[in-house]
């Protein structure tokens, strides 16, 4: 068994798909993910890749940590084996303590045994084997007083395991919204933020849809979420973003997150369930809003002289057939009166509106 006293720092981000892992500098390991339903008692033998891409030997010590989340987008923080108590499978991984020499561009497997206890309870535990190019340190002091610290080379190999069981699967939906109510510009992006917390004893990869309605109720646009399907662990929150992007809109629009987790009873779990959330957000494009808001103004002051016109000709028409005296229509003919090119563009612009309204309302 390996010693617990030795161990190096690492953020990488939690079970994101790929399979492999390059290290900045010349290291990959693989798979950087091992996700297994186990069962008490069982024994696993599983095997890592490590590879050397550079052009020189490098020794490579390997090493056992617990990790955690650390933030809310998926980056893993490794630590001493034992500081997540609840949590940790670092005792039960069994693992070459010898360090191991690659040539250039060489690699080798690493074989290792997991054995699950017999009286381990139903729930996620969670592990790392993490090679590094030499020996860690572990920090002793400060708010970040446990993690592992190091300047050499290092990546690692997460091992999440769920024991079948009556294990606690539940969720909820901390947060769902856009990062603005308002969007005046086109195109535009609108970021969606969900929030996911993990309030079980088990890591959940909680996937699904976000389905965009217009203020019609029509359904313009489904994103898919989560599909690498990432993590949460237990008593955590992961956040996920999601954009729509679109070359115009208008109008309110309403977003429904509807997400699914869980694992089947035939597997140890409680089921597939459920989470919903939903928000609302405006398109309100300048470069449209501000040309129709001046044509409206425009046909509203048109429309005012318009009636102007016409009531002063009623009146100078009633009075004429009163048998006023001509003095008087005289005075009247003489006050201003409305071209005709007045009518001509009321009714353009009263047009123009709406056909402009029409395609705003309907088409877009």
């Amino acid at each position: 068994m390996l010693s617990k006293k030795i161990f190096l720092p690492l953020f990488i981000f939690l079970f994101l798909v790929p399979q492999t892992l390059i290290f900045a500098i010349a290291t990959r390991i693989s798979p950087v993910r091992i996700d297994r339903l186990v069962y008490p008692g069982q024994v696993l033998d599983e095997k890592i890749t490590v590879a050397n891409l550079s052009d020189s030997p490098t020794t490579y010590y390997f090493y056992l940590a617990d990790f955690r989340a650390s933030g809310e987008m998926g980056e893993a923080e490794l630590v001493v084996p034992g500081t997540e108590k609840e949590y940790s499978l670092v005792s039960w991984i069994k693992i070459t303590g010898e360090p191991i020499q690659l040539g250039p561009k060489e690699e080798k497997e690493i074989s290792f045994q997991i054995k699950i206890p017999q009286d381990a309870s139903p729930g996620g535990y969670y592990g790392a084997i993490v090679a590094a190019t030499t020996p860690p340190q572990v920090k002793e002091e400060g708010r970040e007083k446990g993690a592992i610290i190091g300047i050499a080379q290092q990546t690692a190999s997460l091992v999440l395991l769920q024991i079948a069981g009556p294990v606690e699967e539940k969720a909820m939906v901390r947060e769902f919204s856009t990062e603005k109510d308002l969007y005046f510009q086109i195109p535009f992006e609108v970021k969606f933020i969900s929030r996911i917390q993990n309030l079980g004893n088990v890591h959940i990869k909680p996937s699904g849809i976000i389905e965009i309605k217009n203020y019609l109720g029509k359904v313009i646009e489904t994103i898919p979420v989560n599909q690498d399907g990432a993590n949460v662990l237990p008593k955590t929150i992961r956040r996920f973003e999601n954009s729509w992007k679109k070359d115009i809109g208008f109008g309110k629009y309403t977003a429904s997150l509807t997400l699914t987790y869980g694992t089947p009873p035939d597997r140890g779990g409680q089921g597939i369930k459920s989470l919903y959330a939903q928000t609302s957000f405006w398109i309100l494009p300048l470069k449209i809003i501000l040309p129709v808001g001046i044509a409206i103004l425009i046909f509203v002051i048109i429309f005012i002289l318009f009636l102007k016109f016409y009531k002063q000709l009623a009146i100078k028409t009633a009075l004429e057939e009163a048998g006023i005296p001509s003095s008087l229509t005289r005075k009247l003919r003489k006050k201003p009166t409305l071209p005709l090119i007045f009518t001509f563009v009321l009714v353009l612009l009263g047009l123009l509106i709406i056909v402009a309204l029409i395609y705003l309302l309907f088409l877009v």
